[in-house]
């Protein structure tokens, strides 16, 4: 699923405020990262992760974030514009980002910032689903160490290997060193 179709409905699932639906997108643009890595789609799931764990807290439906959201959604709908245009598309996704770490700074309940679990998540996922663990590490900017310790944790592969067989994750590696 092309790039730009994935960025509107994350914006959509965030206009309408439906946890739900960004959880679904981020599962498409993770299956989309493994069969075709780019920094682009790694942004967009870091970022549909992240936006998912906002969704899902209530107080930052409050007056407070009230600017912060909308600014998030204007993001968004650049992001989407400028999908032709890998540069344009992260520095919007960094922009993103930002915001997002500006919300979390007026309200810090987390030992890791949103962002940064949505990475380690997402190299996990990568790693989880027959990515090499150096590969994984590279392309997500998350130290091997990082990987392996919040994989093992959370049970990342056992749950991922049930969802994903042993001959559809061959399938995908050899997709991904075939492009």
């Amino acid at each position: 699923m092309p790039l730009k179709e994935l960025t509107h409905e994350v914006m959509d699932a965030f206009s309408k405020k439906n946890q739900k639906k960004m959880r679904k997108t981020n599962d498409k643009i993770l299956a989309e990262l493994m069969i075709s890595f780019t920094k682009e789609l790694f942004n967009l799931a870091v970022i549909s992760y992240v936006l998912s764990k906002v969704l899902a807290k209530p107080r930052f439906y409050g007056r407070a974030y009230k600017e912060a959201l909308e600014r998030m959604e204007q993001v968004l709908n650049h992001m989407e514009r400028s999908a032709g245009d890998p540069e344009k598309y992260n520095i919007a996704a960094g922009n993103l980002e930002e915001t997002i770490g500006e919300m979390e700074s007026e309200d810090q309940r987390f030992v890791k910032s949103l962002v940064e679990k949505g990475k380690l998540k997402t190299a996990a996922i990568l790693y989880a689903q027959g990515m090499s663990l150096s590969l994984a590490a590279e392309v997500t900017g998350m130290s091997k160490q990082d990987i392996m310790d919040y994989s093992g944790k959370t049970m990342m592969a056992d749950r991922v290997a049930e969802a994903v067989g042993i001959s559809e994750r061959v399938k995908r590696a050899k997709r991904a060193f075939e492009g």
